[in-house]
């Protein structure tokens, strides 16, 4: 059962257990084997001031980065200003990652908080790690709930280290090549829309700008262009020495393969069962957390990976995502 915290004042991770009073009455999913994950922190006022709050987290960011190592947290009905949680000096997470390879879905909504994947709401985005395409990815990314959707609109989330297990068990050969080949992501662009996208009709000026954000262009003698990242690592090793699932194959579509390509490092075409393997049990072993407006939800990029269920709408959720202020990545 996830723990409800009465105050948040202890200076380490035993004490902050030891703060520990009652639990909230949302459970993790009944398939969910791991009942430890997420951890979920709740004020104990129904309404804390942002500043205490803010000043509360400051004081206790060891105990509280050592919850995030291998989790997500939530913290329910905590606030109404989402940067709040990660502005000042000597804040919880202070150094902003940025937005290396473009937001093109995303519109910024007050520096450097930004909204969350616009992409039509019907649309599910399945599991994936935060720009886990590119060399230069968040550490940790945050959410924050302002406006909760009437139906559907769950975050997902699911440990990478368990997907790691079950896929090296079932489909060793598959996850044999993914630790040697690594990935590379890559869409096409017709002429029209690569010209648009990178502000020229020049190929060496969209090169040039395509590889600022770590993207590599091929182009093709029908007018279109191949826009691709990698290859990259698809397994990370964890501190704690064990590996984890970090990649984007949760948002392929076996079904629909122009929705996201997906290939070996060397080029090589991935096996369709081992795909449909990773997605069901991505979806089977996930963590739905139904939002309520003031939600935040803190998510471990190395560690954990997250998608967006279809809602109806309205929904609006911001994200921030940085990196740790730590000196070495999580």
């Amino acid at each position: 059962m996830f723990p409800r915290i009465s105050a948040i004042n202890p200076t380490d991770r035993a004490d902050l257990l030891a703060a520990v009073a009652e639990f909230v009455t949302d459970p993790p999913a009944a398939n969910h084997s791991n009942p430890s994950f997420p951890q979920v922190l709740v004020p104990g006022s129904d309404h804390p001031a942002l500043e205490a709050l803010a000043a509360a987290i400051r004081k206790n960011k060891p105990g509280l980065e050592s919850l995030l190592d291998s989790s997500a947290r939530f913290s329910s009905g905590a606030s109404q200003e989402c940067r709040g949680f990660r502005d000042g000096d000597g804040g919880v997470w202070i150094q902003e990652h940025g937005i290396r390879g473009g937001r093109g879905d995303q519109d910024v909504y007050r520096r450097p908080v930004f909204t969350a994947n616009e992409l039509p709401l019907e649309i599910r985005i399945g599991f994936h790690n935060e720009m886990a395409y590119l060399p230069d990815y968040p550490d940790v990314v945050m959410f924050f709930c302002e406006i909760a959707p009437p139906e559907g609109g769950e975050t997902g989330i699911v440990q990478g280290r368990t997907v790691y297990d079950a896929m090296a068990r079932d489909y060793p050969e598959f996850v044999r090549n993914l630790e040697e080949k690594g990935l590379v992501y890559y869409n096409f662009l017709a002429e029209n829309e690569w010209k648009e996208k990178f502000g020229t009709d020049d190929r060496s000026q969209a090169e040039l700008k395509a590889s600022k954000l770590s993207k590599k262009l091929q182009w093709l003698d029908d007018g279109r262009v191949k826009v691709y990242h990698g290859p990259r690592p698809a397994i990370k090793q964890l501190k704690e020495n064990s590996k984890t699932w970090f990649n984007n194959i949760g948002t392929s579509n076996p079904t629909t393969p122009n929705l996201r390509h997906l290939e070996y490092g060397d080029g090589t075409p991935l096996p369709l069962d081992a795909l449909k393997a990773s997605l069901a049990f991505m979806n089977d072993h996930q963590v739905p957390h139904k939002w309520k407006p003031g939600d935040v939800m803190v998510v471990n990029n190395h560690a954990v990976l997250h998608s967006r269920h279809p809602s109806k709408p309205p929904r609006r959720l911001l994200v921030s995502d940085f990196l740790s202020c730590k000196k070495s990545r999580l």
